[in-house]
């Protein structure tokens, strides 16, 4: 280095950046400064030859040195020099032409732009890496600029909204005219603290229109990057996230929960409601839910059945009913219309009758059988009836042949004392219209009515006397000869549903009586005789005299049946004896029962 070179230089220490000057022509090293030689690797007294070394090693800079003809503006532009055995320079070149001492030499200023080149790539890698996990979650990027007034957005955000991505920034009086009209002044009220300074960050949820015209639902989140001395919001960045479809299937599954409640509650409802007795049990079958109905079927409240078995509250049913419900458990089957018979303590002493259906109750996610469901129907009117129709019926056959046996008896027991044909034929046709009446009050009964025949509602029924010379009047006496049947009670009423079991009863007695009996004699004779013991029964006493001598029979016949089974359908009993002068029958009847 010469000695107007050595001045150079120390002027040019002056400069924090690496600073060589340059013979233009060779572009030989005329003077730098000590943070030329420090880059280079080298002692200032050593710079020259490291220049010479840099040129050689990388004609891209000689080239480029050698067209810079420029005085007032630099010329920049990069290159890499590769010093022997040291890491490559990544260096920005600002060069032009200066007059130094009266020549025109060339400046270069050397900037060592490795770190800038380090965080660029950082950077490039980090925005690919954003870029990354944005994708991944689904979301849009947007950046604010406050000094821009511009908004620029990834190509995620506008594809959200059906829209390619802006080659620049948005205003933002654009991105408020994509907002749902009813949602622009929420959501700049949750903006204004952000941009403020009252907060970091904001989160809300607002509409936007897509390209299509629909509102597509957005969840939105920014912080403030930058502000300046009075806390204003510079810069603000932030995601987008579509909520359009997480809304939709919030909006089903609220739908759904909404059907599932009212379904739930109908359910409960029927439940409550029912008229027939419903259950669960669990595998041990033990009560694990119970409604009123089948409380009430039972006679026990609805809290006494948790956790009980079936048999500690109705024991009758144990032998017929656990085999079928450990059936439904094995087998996973349902099992219907199974009918039992028992008592319970609602009713003790009083045989009840149920249908009842069994069907698994399974766990929704294995299919595993977890207990049983029960649907309880009680029957027992209805069997009754059925009972009461068949033995009606059976007795209407019965009846149809008495009836000739009947006739026939009267026929013979009115020629025997009717003077001549005539007077037969009066007295026959009267006795059996008489029995034609009879057969009128028992009608109804066989046809199952409740009434005997119409009455008004404030004298719905008869008394037990008018019933019973209704019935036994075709077997009375001829006028003038001696009555044959006796009568003796005072009033009591018969209610609809009473008298047609006490008219079965009474006309069997009798048609017994007429066949093989006191009536079957012209000379027998019944009385018929009733009072009341205390307020709560009456009895009923069938007294026979005077007809063939009676002997216990040797099996209880139809008439015996019928009599016992009318007598206990009003809640009584009936006491047979066969004594040898006649047959005396009692009946033991509940007073309110007759007066229904």
């Amino acid at each position: 280095m010469t000695a107007s070179g050595e001045a150079l230089a120390g002027v040019l220490e002056a400069s924090p950046v690496a600073t060589v000057l340059l013979d233009p022509a060779d572009r030989r090293l005329v003077a730098g400064n000590a943070e030329a030689a420090i880059l280079l690797g080298c002692g200032l007294a050593a710079l020259p030859a490291a220049w010479d070394a840099a040129l050689a090693e990388c004609g891209t800079l000689q080239h480029r040195l050698a067209g810079i003809r420029a005085t007032t503006t630099a010329e920049v532009f990069d290159i890499v020099l590769g010093p022997h055995g040291r890491a490559p320079l990544s260096l920005l070149i600002r060069a032009r032409q200066v007059a130094v001492l009266g020549r025109m030499l060339l400046s270069v200023g050397l900037i060592n732009v490795a770190r800038r080149r380090q965080a660029e790539a950082a950077l490039a890698t980090a925005n690919r890496r954003l870029e990354v996990a944005l994708a991944g979650a689904d979301l849009g990027a947007w950046h604010w600029d406050a000094a821009t007034g511009l908004l620029t957005v990834s190509a995620r955000w506008a594809g959200m909204l059906g829209r390619p991505a802006p080659a620049g920034g948005i205003p933002l009086a654009e991105w408020e005219a994509l907002l749902h009209p009813q949602d622009v002044a929420p959501t700049r009220a949750r903006l204004a603290p952000l941009v403020k300074g009252a907060t970091d960050r904001y989160e809300t949820e607002f509409r936007m229109r897509h390209a299509s015209g629909c509102w597509v639902w957005i969840r939105a989140r920014g912080e403030a990057l930058d502000r300046d001395a009075a806390g204003r919001a510079l810069v603000i960045a932030g995601t987008h996230l579509d909520l359009t479809d997480q809304r939709r299937a919030a909006a089903a599954q609220a739908a759904s929960e909404r059907e599932a409640r009212r379904r739930l509650a109908d359910l409960e409802l029927l439940y409550r409601t029912a008229p027939l007795g419903l259950a669960q049990m669990d595998r041990d079958l033990r009560f694990v839910r119970v409604n009123q109905a089948l409380a009430d079927i039972n006679g026990f409240p609805i809290e006494r059945h948790l956790g009980r078995n079936v048999w500690d509250l109705v024991p009758d049913l144990r032998s017929a009913a656990e085999p079928v419900l450990r059936r439904v458990i094995e087998q996973g089957e349902p099992i219907t219309g199974v009918e039992f018979t028992g008592e319970t303590a609602r009713a003790p002493g009083e045989r009840r009758d149920w249908v009842e259906h069994f069907y698994p109750v399974r766990d929704p996610e294995t299919e595993e059988v977890m207990g049983i469901g029960l649907i309880c129907e009680e029957v027992t009117g209805r069997k009754r009836a059925e009972r009461a129709r068949e033995l009606l019926l059976r007795e209407l056959d019965h009846r149809v042949k008495n009836l000739f046996a009947i006739i026939g008896g009267l026929v013979s027991f009115t020629a025997r004392a009717a003077p001549d044909a005539q007077a037969m034929r009066n007295i026959l046709l009267g006795r059996i219209q008489a029995l034609a009446q009879a057969h009128d009050l028992v009608r109804p009964a066989l046809g199952g009515a409740q009434e005997l025949r119409p009455v008004p509602p404030e004298d719905a029924g008869t008394t037990l006397g008018t019933l019973a010379a209704a019935l036994l009047h075709p077997f009375h006496a001829a006028p003038g000869g001696a009555d044959r049947l006796v009568l003796d009670g005072p009033p009591v009423r018969l209610g609809p549903i009473a008298a047609p079991p006490v008219a079965l009863a009474l006309h069997e007695l009798a048609t017994n009586a007429a066949k093989y009996g006191a009536l079957a004699t012209a000379s027998g004779v019944v009385g018929i005789r009733w009072a009341e013991e205390g307020s709560a029964m009456l009895r009923l006493v069938w007294q026979e005299a005077g007809g063939p001598p009676v002997a216990p029979p040797v099996r209880a016949g139809f008439g015996h049946r019928l009599v016992t089974q009318s007598t206990a359908q009003l809640g009584g009993t009936t006491r047979f004896d066969w004594i040898p002068a006649g047959l005396q029958v009692e009946l033991l009847l509940p007073l309110d029962r007759l007066r229904h």
